[in-house]
């Protein structure tokens, strides 16, 4: 083969592996959070398309999503891929009340007995530590508050207890230089509190209003998209 075709070749080849490689360089957004984040990553994926990779790390629905199965599951859930951008929230899965002793998780009513799974000093601990493996991943961290509580039919969650859960995670969030994404603020300004919803029953549901804005709006502007 002359010098001359090879050298063409070696250039073709170039511009194929650099087109190929070309559609693989979307920016990685992993979402760790309950079932409260199934509409937004759908919304975002359809929105970003093309643009942003969003991934949901918990598509198991048997899996309550709470700062005890992240510590265990975690790098599970991260996998062994890049991600430039890893948003995550335990809230409801800590705050939620459920049988006392039992290994299994099983939800039980405040008022029958149940314990709440994670309380206010463990959840900040869990926190910590959680935050401090994330950190190991090299990817940009956002924090979603977690949304309002304002009905529980099954009266498994206590109305108003993830504000203070919500202040124990902006601590720690401050302190490891986290930003917040405000979904507690967002979504209070969608619902009426005084109203338990259409659906009537616990805190994943919004009046089927989207809830994904200040999500899309903190991926684009981390990557520079409009």
């Amino acid at each position: 083969m002359s010098a001359g075709r090879h050298f063409w070749i070696f250039i073709l080849f170039r511009l194929f592996a650099t087109t190929v490689s070309g559609q693989d360089v979307l920016p990685r957004v992993l979402i760790i959070g309950d079932s409260t984040y199934r509409e937004p990553v759908v919304a975002l994926s359809k929105e970003l398309k093309g643009r942003v990779e969003v991934v949901q790390a918990v598509n198991d629905s048997t899996v309550v999503c709470h700062t005890w199965a992240g510590l265990d599951q975690l790098d599970a859930w991260v996998g062994e891929g890049k991600w430039d951008l890893i948003y995550f929230n335990f809230g409801l899965g800590d705050l939620v009340y459920r049988v006392p002793g039992m290994k299994a998780f099983r939800v039980y009513p405040l008022d029958a007995g149940g314990v709440r799974t994670t309380d206010s000093v463990q959840y900040e601990k869990n926190l910590e530590e959680l935050v401090k493996r994330l950190k190991s991943t090299r990817a940009k961290l956002v924090w979603g508050s977690t949304t309002p509580i304002r009905h529980s039919a099954s009266k498994v969650f206590e109305m108003g207890s993830e504000i203070e859960y919500n202040a124990i995670a902006a601590r720690v969030m401050k302190a490891n230089q986290v930003p917040i994404c405000d979904m507690y603020a967002y979504v209070l300004g969608l619902i009426d509190m005084s109203k338990p919803g259409s659906h009537g029953v616990d805190p994943f549901f919004f009046d089927r209003k989207p809830i994904h804005g200040p999500m899309i709006e903190i991926i684009k502007k981390e990557f520079g998209l409009k």
